[in-house]
């Protein structure tokens, strides 16, 4: 029986290799011819291109050796021999284009070339069959100008390549009549053939035959060379797929089917055995599978009749469950519906609103209530107040014992969160039967309604808190933003948001205050300080000029660990009213030095003076006179030093007294320095409004800041191009009249600017100058109650602003303005 086996499974095993392997060989041919014909077609295409190149090539010489005689050799030639004259072998593009590739190409293996026509001159020239077939050709196409064909020369294949030659007007002295062909033509030709041609007329054909027989020799040599190599490369492919096949296929069929035959041992499953003898494997399997399918079914079939017994009773499960589970998806539902609620209420009262009739009409309650446990007085029920309901005397013990108690009516729940019990849900059915209704359904329900309340009242004093937060938030009166940690706003107050409308959520910080700043290059104080972990205070200087404290606190130690909080206050006031504080105490200190030192050195000086001017007038010797003379001018400037000094001591608030018409004031001052102005090219210009009030103080004092300020002005501006404006104006922001003096000077240096009104301070050349004239006039003006600010470039504008009189005292403008007024 064994070997009965083994020589069936041998049958087997070669019938499907063979049909395997045979159709493998075929492929591999199919594959290899295909491959060679292809090669082949490829190979005769690039010799084709390579010959059509290379005859390309040629044409290209003899083109340009006719180019060459015709605009080389034949003027030179005929500059030379007499005009009758005509040297052949330098003159004629056929002689010399037939030497140099017919006849010095004496080997001809690497091409052939011909220049023929049909009763030439040259019997050299005559055209044969072949070549007479391409100009027949050329004629009867002429609008045809290259021609090629592969044609057997001999016993050689070639490429031959021909393009018609066609007569030219230069070309008619040698072929038209042959009185005017030169003598050397006729004498060696003959008068008879090649002339009488006309222009245009097709001359004949140049030809080039560029030989491939040895090149299709090489492609034979290459195709039987791979083809040789790809069929020994397609059987070993072959070999190796036929052991993989056997390996993998055929071997595991033999398996299968022993494992058909182990399995299958009863008398009853031989149908299977007997279709495994069919075929080869995969056939067999076939058939095997078939009559394994067929006795299943009869198996199936036994299955179902004994099960048929079983149906009523799964029939009666199954109902069962389908009850189960319709009502899960209503508890479903019903914890669906109040998430719902719960999205949709603000407060626990509305939850409670919506929840109790939707809880009782689930369950088919009549009635249903809850009672909150902290008080035990704050209920709600449905279906109205006016309803009864019954609180169990023992309800805190229910509440906190957490266990659903079910009645024959009525159903308390207790309703617990997470954190604590907050109360009771009765559901109570007047008259009817309670329906079966699982404790763990109603112990869910109510978690999930302490939970939903729990949220609410959550919600609630976080809306509620959120409120009071943004109240404080937007009460502050200073810019406030709340910012992250990349410098994104995230919250801005109104405060901030007045500062500047592109202050937005989710706006840059550092694009913003760059804007502000009005700074090309954005701060990197204010990055850094967003990242640091302690808070940080940063000043800020703007144009006008105006200053800002930036205060950064970053909350490291909250939940935000990625935002800061920015406090923006100005103060532009602080930093005037501080300097301004500065400033008086210089003045102060000055003061007092002065009225230490006037009467120290002033004396001593007088004591100087007097005696230099005694050796003066003793003195004959001029050098001695000049040296005096020094002594004497050093003095005098030392005492107009301590004079301004003495008088700044002793100044009092006499400047603040009085009122004066500041535009006669002015006026008055510009008719003064005219000459000056004048005589150096300066043009002093007024601008006055009309419409301002008197100012609030003495017209001398007005006189002396104006004197000041001019004298300044005069020594920056240049000489013949110089312009001084004066201009007055009304300033409704601060209630006080303006001053603007403008010059066209170079102006003020920015490190300068907080000095200028420092007693001693001057930017002029040693001599020209004291340094007290800004002082002076910071003092009256501080004197006054006004105030003075310097705007550095370009050029230097002074703004004074002068408090504006008291109605009453208007009528003393004109009096004051008229005693102060200089004749």
């Amino acid at each position: 029986m064994k070997s009965s086996e083994k020589a069936l499974s041998s049958r087997h095993h070669s019938t499907i290799q063979n049909k395997f392997l045979i159709g493998l060989a075929v492929i591999f041919l199919m594959l290899g011819v295909v491959f060679l014909f292809a090669l082949h077609i490829h190979l005769r295409e690039i010799l084709h291109i390579e010959t059509e190149a290379n005859a390309e090539i040629v044409f290209s010489h003899l083109t340009a050796l006719q180019n060459y005689v015709r605009t080389m050799l034949r003027p030179a030639a005929r500059q030379v021999l007499p005009p009758d004259e005509f040297l052949l072998e330098a003159m004629s593009t056929s002689f010399v284009t037939r030497k140099v590739l017919v006849d010095l190409n004496s080997e001809k293996d690497q091409y052939v070339y011909r220049r023929v026509a049909v009763s030439p001159r040259n019997p050299l020239s005559a055209a044969n069959e072949m070549e007479r077939e391409l100009i027949q050709y050329f004629q009867e196409h002429p609008e045809k100008s290259t021609r090629t064909d592969y044609r057997m020369i001999g016993e050689r294949e070639y490429y031959v390549m021909a393009r018609p030659v066609h007569f030219e007007r230069e070309c008619l002295m040698c072929h038209g009549n042959p009185t005017d062909a030169p003598r050397v033509l006729i004498e060696r030709y003959g008068a008879t053939n090649g002339f009488g041609r006309s222009e245009g007329e097709l001359a004949g054909l140049d030809l080039v035959a560029m030989p491939v027989d040895k090149s299709l020799q090489h492609i034979r040599e290459a195709i039987t060379l791979f083809g040789g190599f790809f069929f020994v490369v397609a059987l070993g492919m072959f070999l190796l797929i036929s052991f993989f096949f056997n390996r993998l296929v055929v071997t595991n069929l033999r398996r299968l089917s022993g494992i058909f035959r182990e399995t299958f041992q009863h008398p009853k499953d031989q149908l299977i055995l007997d279709r495994l003898d069919e075929g080869d494997e995969i056939r067999s399997l076939l058939e095997a599978f078939e009559a394994f399918a067929f006795h299943l079914k009869e198996a199936r079939l036994q299955l179902e009749d004994y099960a048929a017994n079983l149906e009523s009773k799964v029939r009666r499960r199954t109902a069962d469950l389908s009850r189960e589970a319709a009502e899960h998806r209503t508890d479903v539902r019903l914890f669906v519906e109040l998430l719902g609620d719960l999205s949709k209420s603000e407060r626990p009262d509305d939850l409670l609103q919506t929840a109790l009739p939707r809880i009782a009409q689930r369950f088919g309650a009549t009635r249903s209530a809850y009672l909150c446990a902290p008080l035990g007085r704050h209920r709600f029920v449905w279906p109205g107040p006016e309803a009864e309901f019954l609180i169990p005397k023992d309800w805190l013990a229910l509440i906190q014992d957490g266990q659903v108690r079910m009645e024959n009516e009525r159903v308390y729940v207790p309703v617990s969160s997470l954190e604590w019990n907050r109360g009771i849900l009765a559901l109570i059915w007047d008259g009817r039967t309670r329906p079966d209704i699982a404790p763990e359904i109603l112990a869910a329900l109510g978690q999930q309604v302490g939970i939903a309340l729990e949220n609410l009242e959550a919600v609630d004093a976080m809306l509620t808190q959120n409120k009071l937060l943004e109240r404080i938030f937007d009460g502050i009166s200073d810019p406030m933003l709340l910012v992250d940690a990349a410098g994104a706003i995230i919250l801005a107050n109104p405060s901030a948001r007045n500062l500047s409308e592109t202050i937005r959520p989710k706006a840059s910080l550092a694009a913003w205050f760059q804007a502000l700043t009005g700074f090309r290059e954005p701060d990197e104080r204010l990055i850094s300080s967003l990242c640091a972990q302690t808070p940080s205070n940063l000043e800020f200087e703007l144009t006008g000029p105006r200053h800002f404290s930036v205060n950064v606190y970053p909350l490291r130690n909250s939940e935000d660990n990625d935002r800061a909080v920015v406090y923006i206050r100005e103060t532009t006031s602080e930093k005037r009213l501080l300097a301004r504080m500065q400033q008086s105490e210089k003045l102060s200190a000055l003061g007092r030095l002065a009225a230490g030192l006037a009467h120290e050195i002033n004396n001593p000086l007088g004591v100087i003076q007097c005696y230099a001017q005694l050796l003066q007038k003793s003195q004959m010797e001029p050098q001695v006179r000049a040296d005096l003379d020094i002594i004497l001018n050093h003095t005098r400037k030392a005492q107009a030093i301590l004079k301004g000094l003495l008088g700044m001591a002793r100044r009092n608030s006499d400047g603040a007294s009085g009122n004066a018409d500041l535009n006669e004031v002015i006026r008055g001052i510009v008719q003064i320095f005219r000459v000056q102005t004048e005589a150096s090219g300066v043009a002093l210009d007024i601008d006055l409004a009309q419409d301002i009030p008197a100012v609030a103080a003495d017209t001398s004092a007005i006189e002396q800041i104006l004197t000041n300020l001019l004298v300044n002005a005069l020594d920056a501006v240049p000489d013949r191009t110089g312009r001084i404006l004066i201009r007055t104006s009304m300033d409704r922001n601060q209630q006080a009249v303006l001053l603007q003096v403008s010059d066209n000077g170079p102006g003020i240096a920015a490190e300068h600017v907080k000095q200028i009104f420092d007693p001693f301070f001057t930017t002029k050349e040693i001599g020209k100058g004291t340094g007290l004239g800004l002082t002076v006039v910071y003092e009256l003006m501080t004197e006054i109650g006004g105030t003075i600010d310097v705007h550095p470039g370009p050029g230097a504008t002074f703004e004074l602003h002068f408090p504006v009189a008291p109605p009453h005292d208007a009528g003393l403008t004109g009096m004051a303005s008229d005693q102060g007024c200089p004749a």
